[in-house]
C-alpha cells in the first residue's frame, strides 16, 4: 500500500492523472495508480557537501517527495554529514562518494557526471538551499531550466535542472555554471516556475566565503583575463569585502567588455550604487546609472535610483519626468538579479512624491490610491503612503483662509523617501 500512495502522489506532484480523478486511466480495481501508461520521469539529485549537519536534513528533506536517484558528493565532512544523508534519504536509491576538495567547477563537474543517466533529468542543490514546489510539475521537454531563487529584494534564475543522457560540466572555479557539448545538440532552456529555490546563505561553508572566493577568482583571473564572468563575480566579491574601489574598477571592465546585456547592465548599476553610497561620487553615479539604463532600456533600477536620489536632492522636475515615463513598465524577464519591488510598488512610490512636489495633487492622490490597494505592499511604505495621500489631499483642497488670511489647517513641510523593508 506504502508503493501505490507514492506512485499515485508522484502522479499529482508530476503533473499527470491522478487516481483520484476519474480521467485518470492508470488506476486498478485498489486504487493504486500505475503510471506505465504514462511516461514517469525521474529525477536524480545531485549535489556536492561539506560540513552541512546544520542543515543537510532541512534541504534532503525539501526534495525527497520529489527525487527517484540521488548522487551526492562530501569533500571532507568531520561533523556527520555523511550520516545524515543516509538517514534522511534511506529508502531512496543513491550513492554517497568522498573526494577531496579542488574547487567548485572541478567538483561539481565529477559529481553531475557520475549521475548521468540515473534518471531523466537531474536536479542539483546547495546544502543551504530549501526546494519549495508553487505548482505540479510540468512535463519536462527542455534541455535544461532555469529556477528562480526567493530571496529577499532580489530576484535571479540558474539552471538547476537538466536532462540526464547528456553530458554536462561545470564552467568556473566558483559561481560555476553548467554546460554541454554543442555535439549533443543544443541547449534548448527554458523558465520553470513551479519549482523555487529558498537561500538561506547558512552553509558550512559560509564562514569565509568571500576570502575563499577572492582567491580562486583572482587565480582564475590571471590565468584568463577575458573571462567576463570571472570579471563581474569578483568585482561582487570585492564589493562584498568592503574594497569600494577595486569593485567599481572590476565592475567597469565588466562593463566595457561587452558581452551578455544583463551583466554589462548589473555592473554599471553596481558601480552606480558603490560611488553613490560609499565614495562619495555624485557625478560618478548618475554617468554610471544612465549608461545602464541605456544598455537595458527593459531594466528600471537603475532608473529608480537616478529619480530617487535626485527627488532626495530636491530635484523634483527632473526625477517626475523620468518617473512619469517609466511608472507602468512591467518587471522584464530577464535571469540576473532582478528588483521585483522597483516594479511592483517602488517605480510608483517616487512618483507618488515628486508629484506632490511638481504641484500635480490629483496624480499623488491617484498613485497613493494604487499603491495602497496593493496587498503585499510593505508595512513600513503603507504606512508613508497614507500619509503622503493625506498631505496630497490637504494641498487639492480650496484653500480655507486662516485668521491672518493664510491656509488653515496642517501643511506638509516634507514627504520623505521610506527606505523599503
Amino acid at each position: 500500500m506504502r508503493l501505490s500512495t507514492y506512485r499515485t502522489n508522484r502522479c499529482v506532484r508530476m503533473g499527470y492523472p491522478c487516481a483520484t480523478s476519474s480521467a485518470c486511466t492508470n488506476v486498478d480495481v485498489s486504487g493504486a495508480c500505475h503510471i506505465g501508461a504514462v511516461k514517469k520521469q525521474t529525477l536524480c539529485l545531485c549535489m556536492i557537501v561539506k560540513n552541512e549537519a546544520q542543515v543537510i536534513e532541512r534541504c534532503l528533506g525539501s526534495v525527497r517527495h520529489l527525487i527517484d536517484h540521488w548522487v551526492i558528493c562530501d569533500t571532507g565532512s568531520t561533523d556527520g554529514t555523511q550520516d545524515l544523508i543516509r538517514k534522511t534519504l534511506d529508502g531512496i536509491p543513491g550513492e554517497l562518494h568522498e573526494e577531496p576538495w579542488v574547487d567548485f567547477g572541478h567538483n561539481r563537474t565529477g559529481n553531475i557526471q557520475r549521475a548521468r543517466g540515473k534518471a531523466d533529468y537531474l536536479l542539483t542543490l546547495d546544502a543551504d538551499h530549501v526546494m519549495r514546489q508553487d505548482a505540479p510539475l510540468p512535463l519536462l521537454t527542455a534541455t535544461s531550466y532555469m529556477l528562480r531563487y526567493d530571496t529577499p529584494g532580489t530576484q535571479h534564475r540558474f539552471k538547476h535542472l537538466m536532462r540526464a543522457d547528456r553530458t554536462w560540466r561545470y564552467e568556473g572555479v566558483t559561481h560555476e555554471y553548467p554546460c554541454t557539448d554543442e555535439s549533443d545538440g543544443p541547449d534548448v532552456q527554458e523558465n520553470l516556475d513551479a519549482l523555487v529555490i529558498e537561500d538561506h546563505a547558512d552553509g558550512g561553508c559560509r564562514s569565509d566565503k568571500f576570502e575563499r572566493d577572492a582567491r580562486l577568482l583572482r587565480g582564475e583571473l590571471e590565468r584568463d583575463p577575458a573571462n567576463t564572468r570571472t570579471v563581474f563575480y569578483l568585482a561582487n566579491t570585492e564589493r562584498d569585502l568592503g574594497h569600494v574601489q577595486e569593485a567599481i574598477a572590476l565592475y567597469e571592465r565588466r562593463a566595457a567588455m561587452g558581452g551578455w546585456p544583463e551583466e554589462v547592465y548589473c555592473s554599471l548599476l553596481e558601480a552606480g550604487l558603490l560611488r553613490a553610497e560609499r565614495a562619495d561620487d555624485w557625478p560618478g553615479a548618475m554617468d554610471a546609472f544612465s549608461r545602464a539604463w541605456d544598455a537595458r532600456p527593459s531594466r528600471l533600477e537603475a532608473c529608480y535610483e537616478l529619480a530617487s536620489r535626485l527627488r532626495v536632492k530636491g530635484r523634483y522636475r527632473t526625477a517626475h519626468a523620468l518617473l512619469g515615463g517609466v511608472v507602468d513598465t512591467p518587471e522584464p524577464d530577464d535571469l540576473l538579479f532582478t528588483k521585483s519591488w522597483v516594479y511592483e510598488w517602488g517605480l510608483l512610490f517616487e512618483y507618488s512624491i515628486t508629484a506632490y512636489w511638481v504641484g500635480d495633487y490629483t496624480a499623488s492622490i491617484e498613485a497613493c490610491d494604487t499603491l495602497l490597494a496593493m496587498p503585499d505592499l510593505p508595512e513600513p511604505i503603507r504606512r508613508q503612503a497614507v500619509l503622503n495621500r493625506e498631505f496630497a489631499v490637504g494641498r487639492a483642497a480650496p484653500a480655507v483662509p486662516g485668521p491672518s488670511g493664510g491656509r488653515q489647517g496642517r501643511e506638509q513641510t516634507t514627504m520623505t523617501k521610506v527606505n523599503e523593508a
